[in-house]
């Protein structure tokens, strides 16, 4: 299995082969040249939904790890996209798995994993190094994008402006996958969208 990576790990063996999903971060806006009446009529919108953490809400029973049981319960079995960006990228494609499990590892605080039921899929999360979750949907190259990020703490912007400072890379991202059409099933999309009334 491979280490954790920045509070993050993911491990596989014998990860279908797919077309990666880049996620998009943050929501798209609408042409500023365009006025609403050029624009056509559309039910779907760029979306993103953020809650910060502190670290009290890393406990077991804290707020974090309940909205990892919300993941579960609303997203169990639904294809994703599992990345974790480091030195190095890892990716697979897994069902969400239905129920986190919790253990203290010492200063290390407590440990989120999300496993398959064979244990060929584990995801490992250090909660007290995240400090925000975001729940987005975007666009990109076509195909709509509905991801989970989490984030530790913000990055520093080496003594200078804050407005200088990198934007922060997501410990973990997960991500619908839409399989080699692209697009998410109505399904999932369903259950993505009540994850993200939870985190609201």
């Amino acid at each position: 299995r491979a280490p954790c990576v920045a509070g993050a790990s993911v491990s596989r063996r014998r990860a279908p082969p797919s077309r990666r999903a880049s996620p998009a971060r943050g929501a798209s806006s609408r042409n500023a040249s365009a006025s609403d009446d050029d624009l056509p009529p559309t039910e779907w919108e760029p979306l993103e939904v953020r809650r910060a953490f502190s670290a009290e809400d890393s406990e077991e029973h804290g707020a974090l790890a309940q909205f990892m049981r919300d993941a579960g319960s609303c997203l169990a079995g639904t294809d994703t996209r599992f990345i974790v960006i480091g030195d190095a990228i890892l990716e697979t494609v897994a069902p969400f798995p239905a129920t986190p499990r919790f253990a203290v590892l010492g200063a290390k605080g407590v440990c989120c994993t999300l496993a398959s039921e064979d244990k060929t899929f584990e995801a490992h999360v250090f909660l007290k190094t995240i400090r925000e979750v975001a729940l987005a949907r975007s666009e990109r190259g076509g195909r709509k994008i509905y991801a989970i990020r989490f984030f530790g703490e913000p990055p520093s912007a080496g003594g200078g402006d804050g407005a200088d400072a990198p934007p922060p890379r997501p410990k973990l991202t997960c991500v619908l996958h839409g399989g080699e059409s692209g697009e998410v099933p109505a399904a999932a999309v369903e259950r993505w969208e009540r994850l993200a009334e939870k985190l609201a």
